[in-house]
């Protein structure tokens, strides 16, 4: 079954609820592979060796990226 951008955007909601407080998260998205959607998770570092984290949400694919902690940008002009 196709996954559209609908159930993708339930499927991050979720998602949200199912993480846990002490994973560092920067932002949760929504990413296109192909023709279906899937939930982008953001972190700041990898997680801890004993937590797994889901590789779908109701069917819908979770991709993970460490990418690393936020900075601000100084302010341009």
């Amino acid at each position: 079954m196709a996954v559209d951008l609908e159930r993708a955007r339930a499927a991050k909601r979720r998602l949200r609820e199912l993480l846990p407080d002490s994973l560092r998260v920067n932002g949760i998205g929504i990413t296109q592979l192909g023709e279906d959607y899937a939930v982008k998770l953001n972190l700041a570092a990898a997680p801890a060796g004993d937590l797994d984290l889901p590789p779908t949400v109701d069917g819908v694919r979770v991709v993970v990226e460490v990418v690393g902690a936020l900075a601000k940008r100084p302010a341009s002009g």
